[in-house]
């Protein structure tokens, strides 16, 4: 009978299974060791790789939507939308609101569930409903991406002195020295609109500028991300709805949003509340002022 090609495997002596055994279980504890070791900075690796990667996406998604309220660095926009990249906004927020919350749960329940407007500040416009789960464009994926960009801020932020924060603090926060150097933060009182506020100011104030871009033309190789472009809006406003004319579509879609809602635009973005946030002199002088193709900026 011819010998099998694999008989130098067979071990008769019992000596020799019982140390191959045992160098067997000690190279398996090796392993399982080694992998002990080394799984923890891997994972820390890994963890690393995702945080990246969402910042990137909340980046994009930041830049898209949110910087034309909170500029395009954080830092910004006065009468439209407070400072993010701020040192203000790092290090005393939370406190002034009683928030127990991590910075980023903060801000991606702001991003997700909008804010209520605040009449008492100078941020008086709404920030709109982003997250899917209460009506508005963003995944949930989405929503934690754009929180994660925000905080990655903090390093850049810690660095700035009263002088540099650009937080414009709101009116309701209490006054600290959150910079160490003896400043505190200034509270100034908001002036009180005394007649009917300009359509360019209106445009900002109510939000209009966050999803509407008025500069350029709403077609098919230039689609507003969120709300339809503005730019071209007098020749097409009046073929949206049937019976509307142009003025007709504009107002209905400042004081009800609801009733028409733009192909592929998700419904339930625009607030349906601006009829008590201005005159309806101010409303017209707004859908006068977009319908102007030379309109004054």
């Amino acid at each position: 009978m011819k010998r099998p090609w694999y008989r130098f495997l067979y071990v008769r002596s019992s000596l020799v299974k019982l140390l191959l055994s045992i160098i067997a279980i000690m190279v398996a504890v090796a392993v399982v060791l080694f992998q002990g070791i080394a799984e923890e900075p891997r994972m820390l690796a890994q963890t690393a790789n995702w945080d990246g990667r969402s910042i990137q996406n909340g980046a994009a998604i930041y830049a898209n939507n949110c910087s034309s309220c909170h500029g395009p660095d954080g830092r910004g926009l006065p009468g439209v939308a407070p400072a993010l990249n701020s040192r203000y906004f790092f290090t005393q927020r939370l406190a002034d609101l009683g928030f127990t919350g991590s910075l980023e749960d903060y801000v991606a329940l702001t991003v997700a569930a909008g804010r209520p407007n605040n009449r008492n500040s100078q941020w008086a416009q709404m920030m709109p409903t982003w997250s899917a789960e209460y009506g508005g464009p963003f995944r949930g994926d989405q929503v934690r991406d754009v929180a994660k960009f925000v905080v990655n801020w903090e390093e850049e932020a810690l660095t700035q002195t009263q002088e540099t924060d650009p937080w414009q603090p709101f009116e309701n926060a209490p006054t600290v020295d959150i910079y160490g150097d003896g400043g505190v933060v200034a509270m100034e009182p908001t002036p009180v609109a005394t007649g009917p506020r300009p359509p360019q100011e209106l445009f900002v104030s109510m939000t209009c500028v966050a999803c509407h871009n008025l500069n350029l033309p709403q077609d098919a190789q230039n689609r507003g991300p969120v709300g339809p472009n503005m730019a071209n809006l007098h020749e097409t406003a009046a073929t949206r709805v049937p019976g509307e004319d142009a003025q007709t579509y504009v107002h209905n879609s400042i004081v009800n949003p609801g009733a028409y809602t733009v192909e592929s635009y998700t419904p339930g973005i625009m607030p349906a509340d601006f009829a008590q946030k201005m005159s309806e002199e101010e409303i017209q002088s707004l859908v006068d002022w977009i319908l102007d193709p030379n309109r004054p900026q």
